[in-house]
């Protein structure tokens, strides 16, 4: 029996010659952002001519998307777990799919079949001395893609961090191709909030205690957030991602996960994507656990995490807390996410203490028109991310409303109370009309 060395020599192919053993009308499935194989991907582009009806199907990306331009129509099918800025508008055209989903059920999906899945490609780590490889910044649904597919294609990336949890590692003989190809990992800027999110950032941490655990994407008001938290103490981590702004809490002493309930001492979550720094961060860094979506996301999971803080952002509401955000109208602007998930666990709380807070400015830059975020109704043809009945706290530049528990009539009280005040009369308008009294 050959060893794993002799096996892995045996699967070294060029990216050309392993993306031929792809057939047509097969779906192909797609390591997400930091274990994205870009050159597998354009080694499928190099060889287009070859195929017919091929089916690319992947969530958040950073770009490279050229198999979804009008000339590879023929060629190839973009199937969307998650909108990103550079596919939405082929979405929008027809000329790629959404999937609509929640995070955490994906990896059920593609075992049971409901998405079937022929090709696995990703990107990881030269092997270790015994075979395994890191995809260490994501660990989200690799297992279960290496197992679901019929074909797996893995490119050797010397500049991926190393992870050591066991959703991160694949070993050799579990892939029928490998190809060698550096190169950068994608990256996103930390970026700075203004003062409107600086406001809210405080908002959000004045509900944030000692001892807390936290969830917090990416983004001006995430980062906002984090930055007004430095003043608090011992603070743990379950989420979805690790962000630049987690990592500088860690740095900082704030971020301890000494106190957490579930997992505790290290900083729990299915994914990173953020700068150089935070790649250099994780690897092999052992209070950082990148897990499976199926283990950070399953809300009965999250509901075990004492003293759990959710902080998230959405594109718009309604006055009875209808959130809206993957679309606008009839635009695919993003996906659900892990969004629901994290609500749900927050409410499923063991220890009764778990909040769920949506973080929004009040307005928004719209078609070159400045329009409200808090709406009397949600716009024609927006997707409800979360149902009235799980939202819980909102936050904007203006306070804070908490809707939960609450009537129809107060919650929209509480609703209009932050919205923009250049907004108000309309809201307050639909609230007297609807509930035939005053405001």
């Amino acid at each position: 029996m050959k060893n794993w060395r002799d096996n892995f020599a045996a699967k070294l192919c060029s990216a050309d010659d392993a993306v031929r053993k792809i057939r047509n009308g097969q779906r192909v499935l797609v390591g997400g952002v930091g274990i994205r194989p870009e050159e597998l991907v354009r080694a499928m582009i190099r060889n287009a001519s070859s195929f017919r009806d091929v089916r690319i199907m992947h969530g958040l990306s950073s770009g490279g998307e050229d198999y979804c331009l009008p000339q590879y129509r023929e060629n190839f099918l973009h199937e969307s777990l998650f909108a990103s800025k550079t596919t939405r508008k082929y979405i929008e055209d027809g000329s790629a799919k959404f999937y609509p989903n929640y995070f955490y059920e994906l990896p059920h999906f593609f075992e049971r079949g409901i998405i079937p899945v022929d090709v696995f490609i990703f990107q990881a780590t030269p092997p270790n001395r015994y075979g395994y490889c890191s995809t260490g910044t994501n660990a989200d649904f690799v297992l279960e893609g290496v197992a679901a597919a019929d074909l797996v294609i893995m490119q050797i990336n010397d500049q991926i961090p190393w992870c050591s949890a066991n959703e991160c590692l694949v070993h050799v003989n579990a892939v029928d191709h490998i190809v060698y190809y550096s190169e950068a990992l994608p990256t996103i800027p930390v970026p700075e909030p203004n003062e409107e999110e600086k406001i809210i950032g405080e908002y959000c941490a004045s509900l944030i205690h000692d001892r807390d655990t936290i969830q917090a994407g990416i983004g001006r008001i995430p980062n906002a957030v984090c930055q007004a938290l430095e003043n608090k103490k011992d603070l743990g981590v379950h989420s979805e991602m690790i962000s630049d702004g987690l990592m500088d809490l860690w740095k900082k002493g704030v971020i301890t996960n000494r106190y957490k309930s579930f997992d505790p001492n290290v900083m729990v979550a299915s994914f990173a994507y953020g700068t150089k720094d935070l790649y250099r961060f994780i690897d092999h860094n052992p209070a950082v656990q990148l897990r499976a979506v199926r283990y950070t996301n399953e809300p009965t999971r999250i509901a075990k995490c004492a003293n759990l803080c959710c902080i998230m952002t959405c594109i718009e509401t309604d006055l009875m807390g209808q959130i809206v955000s993957g679309t606008s109208g009839l635009r695919q602007i993003s996906g659900a996410g892990g969004q629901l998930d994290f609500m749900r666990g927050a409410g499923f709380a063991y220890d009764g203490n778990g909040r769920a807070i949506m973080a929004l400015t009040s307005t928004h830059v719209k078609n070159g028109k400045r329009v409200s975020r808090i709406k009397p109704f949600i716009e024609d043809g927006s997707a409800v991310t979360v149902t009235r009945q799980d939202a819980d706290y909102f936050v904007t530049e203006y306070g804070i409303a908490r809707v939960m528990g609450k009537t129809l009539k107060d919650r929209a009280r509480e609703m209009i109370n932050i919205a923009h005040p250049d907004f108000r009369p309309e809201l307050i308008e639909t609230y007297e009309r609807r509930f035939k009294q005053k405001f």
